[in-house]
Formats: structure tokens, C-alpha cells, sequence
């Protein structure tokens, strides 16, 4: 055994001051990297009726009530309650929040969908 390697460890610093500013470096990048990986691009909600269309911020809180159905949106989630058609379809879609996802009442022709860019891109046709 080597004594003198023993001592030595025994009369070191477990942490400098220079390891806790490479470990300060090392967290402050892991978190832009989730910030720029995970960041949601701004998108807008459009809501078309035969008599009726908007475009709205998906980070806004509205309730719209239209004819027949009511339009949620809150906390960049979109949804639709109190619909009145027979099969409902539109209210069990549930909530969305991605760009070209959509809710569709198809026997009142009303279409509510999010436009934006996607945080996945897609090539066809190449």
C-alpha cells in the first residue's frame, strides 16, 4: 500500500471553488438546451363556422360559445364542451395543443383547428 497516495487524498478539497463553476456552467447549458429542444413555437387557434370565424392566441383564455357547441381554451390546450349534435364526436376529440391537430363538428360544419409550426417538420415526396 501506498501510504503517501492515502495522505494526500485524505488532505485534499472534495470541492473547489473551480468545481462549483464548471458544475454552475454544466446546469445553466443543460437547461437552454431543454429551454431550446422543448419550447413550444407560438400558435393560434381558428375557429370557422358557416356564420361564424376567428383566430385566436392559443396562450389566451377564452370560452366561446357558439350555436351549438362551446369552445375552451386555457393553458395552450384547446376543447370543445356542451355540444348538442347526436354523436358528440367533437367533444370526445378532448383537449389539443400542437399545430395541425383539429376538432371537427361535422353535422354543423364547424372546424377548429391550430395553426403554427410544428416543433415536428415534416419532408414527403423527396
Amino acid at each position: 500500500m501506498n501510504f503517501e497516495n492515502i495522505e494526500k487524498l485524505k488532505k485534499s478539497k472534495p470541492i473547489t471553488v473551480l468545481d462549483i463553476i464548471l458544475f454552475a456552467v454544466f446546469v445553466v447549458a443543460i437547461g437552454v438546451s431543454f429551454w431550446a429542444v422543448y419550447r413550444r413555437p407560438k400558435s393560434t387557434v381558428l375557429i370557422t363556422a358557416p356564420s361564424y370565424s376567428r383566430e385566436l392566441s392559443i396562450s389566451d383564455n377564452a370560452v366561446i360559445e357558439l350555436e351549438h357547441l362551446t369552445v375552451h381554451i386555457e393553458l395552450g390546450k384547446v376543447w370543445v364542451t356542451d355540444s348538442d349534435c347526436p354523436d358528440k364526436i367533437c367533444e370526445h376529440t378532448g383537449k389539443i395543443s400542437r399545430a395541425g391537430e383539429s376538432i371537427v363538428c361535422l353535422p354543423y360544419g364547424i372546424v377548429i383547428t391550430i395553426n403554427g409550426r410544428s416543433d415536428v417538420q415534416w419532408v414527403i415526396g423527396r
